[in-house]
């Protein structure tokens, strides 16, 4: 195991971080798989034991990594929770070349869940921002990146409004993968799907999601979901 600086345009500390996990998934290492000590770590990748020590901090905040004292001791594999690994697999999105329209996809088919949870635990405070949110797309919507922002801001408050943790959590960071994404394609926002100018009626649809979530009425939700699904986002 040898450090390759090149291999990452961030710190020391992030590059160790990466190709250990790098390692752990290119080569299919089990949980249990023993690294070694922290001395050998620090010789084979040529780093300071500070460094080192930063480094396995953050890989045991994720997971990945866990030390274990005594004779035999030193560094393992972790069995990470089917959450944790999920996490993991999200974080991996864009090294594995996911595209917007295939997480767009992906929020599609979770649209009802968030809809129908904001609809039942909607507040008055959500609803005035909901208010909000949709005067800025009104106001934005035929300006390609600005109404691509303007869109995502509403479907992220939306579903920062639903009491499940797990589908909260996997929502927004879809989107928030999708924001980090939109530098590449504003240019050739016409290919994101849904996103027209001249669509007056998408913007009518973001209406009817907002009205759905007021009248808290199931059927509402589910038809402006519906709509939202046929139409593309």
């Amino acid at each position: 195991m040898t450090f390759d600086r090149a291999r990452s345009t961030g710190s020391v500390v992030d590059s160790v971080v990466e190709q250990v996990e790098r390692i752990i998934t290119e080569r299919k290492l089990p949980a249990g798989y023993r690294f070694g000590t922290k001395q050998d770590l620090c010789e084979q990748f040529g780093i300071a034991p500070a460094t080192l020590g930063e480094a396995l901090r953050v890989l045991r905040g994720k997971g990945v990594i866990e030390a274990r004292p005594g004779p035999g001791g030193g560094l393992f594999v972790t069995e990470r929770s089917p959450l944790l690994r999920l996490a993991h697999s999200v974080m991996q999105l864009r090294e594995h070349g996911a595209t917007v329209n295939e997480v767009v996809a992906v929020l599609d088919a979770l649209d009802e869940a968030v809809i129908s949870d904001a609809a039942r635990h909607r507040s008055e405070d959500d609803l005035r921002d909901l208010d909000a949110l949709m005067t800025e797309v009104t106001a934005v919507w035929h300006l390609p990146a600005e109404g691509l922002h303007a869109n995502w801001r509403l479907h992220r408050r939306i579903a920062e409004i639903s009491p499940n943790p797990v589908l909260r959590a996997f929502y927004l960071n879809l989107v928030d993968y999708i924001e980090s994404e939109l530098s590449a394609v504003e240019a050739a926002s016409m290919e994101v799907p849904g996103f027209k100018a001249e669509s007056e009626d998408r913007l009518d649809m973001h209406r009817a999601i907002v009205e759905a979530i007021r009248s808290g009425d199931q059927d509402d939700v589910r038809n402006a979901v519906l709509r939202h699904r046929t139409l593309g986002r």
